[in-house]
Formats: C-alpha cells, structure tokens, sequence
C-alpha cells in the first residue's frame, strides 16, 4: 500500500491503514463484494488522488459517504479542510462516526437523506461538496447544490458515462443556479484510472 500514499506522514499512513482494515472487516455491507476486492488497489487510490486535488475549503460536505471513500481519506490527508459526512444508512453513518473517532478525527457525521438535510440548518453552509458514486448528474444535482454556499463547488466523481451524464443534466444546471467549470476532458492531471471529477460551480446569484 506503501506506493499509492506518496507524501503522507507516518500518522496519516498509519490511519489509512487502519481504516482500509476497519473497511475489510466490518460485518457490515459498507462497499460492494468487487470494492472490498479492490479497496487498495482502486479506492484508496483514486480517494487519495481526489484529495489532494481538492482546493482549500474550509468546510467541505461529503453526501453519501457510505465506507467512507473519499470523506474519511479527506479527512486523514487534509487536514486544512473542516470535514462533515452526510450518510443516509444508519449502519454506515455508525462506523463512519466511530471510525472517526478511532482515528482522532475531527470529523462531524449527519445521518440523514441529502433531500431532507438539504432543507436544513445546513443548505448553504458549505464551501465544497463531494459525491462518489452516489448517483447520475441530473439527480445528483439537486441534493447536492443547496448545501453550497454562493460561489461553493461541488467536485463529483463520475464513471466512464461521465458526459451522457453531463448532456442529461442541462435542465437540472439552469434551474439551480450551476455552472459546469471543468470537465476531466479539460483537467490536466486526469488518468486512465480516474478519478474522473466534473467540478460545478453554484452561481453567486
């Protein structure tokens, strides 16, 4: 696992670590069978790379956080960023809390569906928002963008249908008030392996 965590301390490894084996053997189904296989190999990885992408918040909302990847390796290798994970399912809300707490992360946990949360003490309140693996563009969109201030960022990390998903979500961009600023077409850094991040920008009007 050495070489997928370049420039990280001895700590930050260390916590990695142990939450990639936290991941492995929980009881719960917090990834998929085929992601558990590949959690070093392409999740870690690819969560590792996306942090380091992120710009300097500082508060940044993590919407459907599920095992944890990539809100609680934000956490680990980020620590100039104020990071709150949004999960709906109670169970994964639980280990990412207690997970948290294991590593000595700051880290504040809302158990709740990004729909009812987004009507909360918590719409606009943040400067980034991220999303893997949640959900295609168009309804992605509308649960995610109200927790961004005016001017926030949401950075969504999308699979290979990256711009049928974009072309799908015209109407959705006009009626919130987004504004697609890049694409992984337009990135310099992008890889064969991803992560592929289609970053949008909430109009400060």
């Amino acid at each position: 696992m050495t070489s997928t965590m370049p420039d990280l301390s001895d700590r930050q490894r260390s916590q990695l670590e142990t939450f990639v084996t936290a991941v492995e053997q929980s009881p719960h189904n917090l990834v998929s069978r085929q992601a558990k296989a590949d959690l070093r190999t392409r999740h870690l990885s690819e969560s590792l790379r996306f942090a380091h992408g992120l710009p300097a918040g500082p508060r940044l909302l993590d919407v459907g956080s599920g095992g944890g990847f990539p809100g609680i390796v934000i956490a680990v290798v980020r620590p100039d960023l104020r990071v709150e994970l949004l999960e709906a399912t109670g169970k994964k809300a639980t280990f990412l809390r207690n997970t948290a707490k294991n590593l000595g992360l700051p880290v504040i946990v809302h158990h709740g569906r990004a729909e009812d949360l987004a009507r909360s003490e918590l719409r606009g309140r943040f400067d980034l928002v991220t999303a893997r693996a949640v959900a295609a563009l168009d309804r992605l969109l509308p649960w995610t963008m109200p927790f961004l201030r005016p001017g926030g960022e949401l950075h969504a990390i999308k699979g290979a249908r990256w711009r049928e998903e974009l072309e799908a979500s015209d109407r959705a961009l006009g009626s919130l008030g987004a504004v697609v600023v890049e694409t992984p077409d337009a990135s310099h850094d992008v890889r064969e392996d991803g992560p592929f991040v289609v970053r949008i920008v909430r109009s400060s009007t």
